[in-house]
C-alpha cells in the first residue's frame, strides 16, 4: 500500500514538473509574458518612438537620445531598431539608456559620422 502511494506521488510530481517546462508558467515574471511594445510616430520631419507596457507609455522618445539638439530619427527603421534595443535592454534588467556605441551598433546614421 505504500509503495502504491509513493508511486501516484512520484508520478504527481514528475508530471507537475513536466507541466512547467512545456507552459509559458513560472515563478514571478516571464518575459515571454511582458506586453511590452514599442510604437513608431511622426515627430516633426522625422520619427520617434515609444516604449509601452500594455497601456501605459513608459518612454516618450520624441528625439535622437544623447544627441545634441532636438533631431528626431531620420527613418521609422532607424527609430524601430532603437526602440527594439531599449525594449531587449529592459527584459534584461538593465538600464535603457543608450550609449554611443549602441547608436553605432544600430547603425544611427548620425552617429556613424564620429
Amino acid at each position: 500500500m505504500k509503495r502504491i502511494l509513493a508511486a501516484y506521488v512520484l508520478i504527481a510530481v514528475v508530471t507537475g514538473f513536466m507541466f512547467l517546462r512545456f507552459t509559458d508558467y513560472s515563478f514571478g515574471t516571464s518575459k515571454k509574458n511582458i506586453p511590452l511594445h514599442s510604437e513608431i510616430f511622426k515627430a516633426g520631419d522625422g520619427y520617434g518612438y515609444q516604449i509601452e507596457l500594455e497601456d501605459k507609455v513608459l518612454i516618450k522618445q520624441e528625439y535622437i537620445p544623447i544627441l545634441e539638439g532636438k533631431r528626431p530619427f531620420t527613418t521609422a527603421q532607424d527609430a524601430e531598431r532603437t526602440a527594439h534595443k531599449v525594449i531587449s535592454k529592459i527584459l534584461k534588467k538593465e538600464s535603457p539608456i543608450l550609449t554611443i556605441s549602441e547608436l553605432k551598433e544600430l547603425q544611427i546614421p548620425e552617429f556613424n559620422q564620429y
